[in-house]
């Protein structure tokens, strides 16, 4: 699929998301690969030669490179990273993840979707070629009705207010923000740290390690009388 097209998906799917600028960062990341190769036959191959010609000349790590982002694997990989060190970027890997499911039935060749690269390597459907014109009406369309769907959705959802009944995005979205804020308040307790106040609060639990309150009233000391 063309940049275009992963821009376009993103941007309608994540529009209303506090991460949507990461998740189109991520929509458009696997195309990295396909830079360096586009880079690589402009400035390093003979002007003479027409793409298909250069791509035999190009170094097979350029390709390494096209596969490994555009496979599961690799994204797999990158979620677990981003689970232990940035939970609450999890949800915007899913453009990463939309992005290979919709290059797998459009790319085929050299460019095929090697979706579980490098296990194996060359593994792929053959399938149509994103510049076909009818891929193209296809895409385009389905963004339509799915941008159509969504701002009906947001309609009738404003409107109904208390009476709307959660739907399977809603229940969807509500999973995964209890499997994200799980994760992040379980590494907060696992630090130490306490959340907020709470009524009751033990003596040291402030965290400032004596075991006293800040606010313990001091004794008055009465002077002596010396003749005593």
């Amino acid at each position: 699929m063309e940049i275009f097209s992963h821009i376009l998906w993103a941007y309608v799917l994540f529009r209303n998301k506090i991460w949507r600028d990461e998740g189109i960062f991520f929509a458009i990341l696997p195309d990295f690969g396909f830079l360096l190769i586009m880079i690589y036959a402009l400035f390093f191959t003979p002007r003479l030669e027409n793409f298909s010609e250069a791509i035999t000349h190009m170094p097979k790590f350029l390709f390494s490179i096209y596969y490994a982002f555009h496979s599961f694997v690799t994204l797999g990989i990158v979620a677990i990273i981003v689970w232990k060190l940035r939970p609450k970027l999890l949800p915007a890997l899913s453009g990463w993840f939309i992005h290979i499911l919709l290059d797998i039935p459009v790319h085929d060749g050299t460019f095929g979707t090697r979706f579980l690269y490098p296990i194996p390597p060359d593994f792929y459907f053959s399938g149509f070629t994103w510049l076909d014109i009818r891929v193209l009406i296809i895409s385009y369309t389905a963004l339509v009705v799915v941008y159509y769907y969504s701002l009906r959705r947001e309609r009738k959802k404003h409107i109904l207010k208390g009476d709307w009944q959660p739907d399977w995005i809603d229940k969807f979205h509500k999973k995964a923000d209890e499997l994200i804020n799980g994760k992040r308040i379980r590494e907060k307790h696992d630090n130490g740290q306490n959340n907020e106040g709470t009524p009751g609060q033990i003596s040291g639990e402030n965290g400032d390690g004596t075991g006293e309150s800040e606010d313990k009233p001091t004794a008055e000391v009465v002077p002596q009388d010396p003749g005593r």
